[in-house]
């Protein structure tokens, strides 16, 4: 019933190191991505309230990387400076290079369509199946590769300037 409550506790306890990853992985701030946690949780709890949950699991990462896609998008209005956006001329510049391909990768997840944004986030930062990943989605294996693949083809085109050998 939608009156029964769970454990609550034990449902943040099991995920919320995973739903914070997912976020800071998108958001790259640790402030960003423990906001975005808590309105997982907090919308997870709304949601359980209309009917059951049949995967917590499923439901909190995808609202973990839905959420987090949606902070990035609200960032387009203004840049944040953030300390660790400093550069100082003693840091490498593979460390620069780096922090600016994940920058850019940001930018560029953040134009992508939702699920195609979920389908990359949930393959190269949890590492998740292509089975996994439809299980949390609820769509098909193959809608998976596809949303997979046109991601990749997207992202491809908007960071070409860091293959190495300039030119595509």
């Amino acid at each position: 019933m939608a009156d029964d409550l769970p454990d609550w506790d034990r449902i943040v306890e099991g995920h919320a190191k995973r739903v914070f990853r997912v976020a800071y992985r998108i958001l790259g701030s640790i402030q960003d991505a423990e906001d975005a946690s808590q309105d997982v949780f907090e919308e997870a709890f709304r949601m359980h309230r209309s009917g059951p949950v049949q995967s917590w699991t499923g439901l909190l990462v995808r609202l973990a990387t839905l959420r987090s896609i949606d902070r990035l998008r609200q960032r387009r209005s203004h840049v944040e400076v953030m300390e660790s956006d400093r550069i100082t001329s003693i840091e490498p510049f593979e460390h620069v290079a780096a922090d600016e391909l994940a920058k850019c990768l940001r930018s560029a997840i953040r134009e992508l369509p939702d699920q195609q944004a979920s389908v990359f986030v949930l393959f190269h930062f949890e590492h998740l199946t292509r089975d996994e990943i439809s299980s949390t989605l609820g769509v098909s294996p193959e809608a998976v590769s596809t949303a997979l693949y046109k991601a990749r083809q997207r992202l491809v085109t908007e960071l070409t300037i860091f293959q190495s050998g300039g030119s595509k």
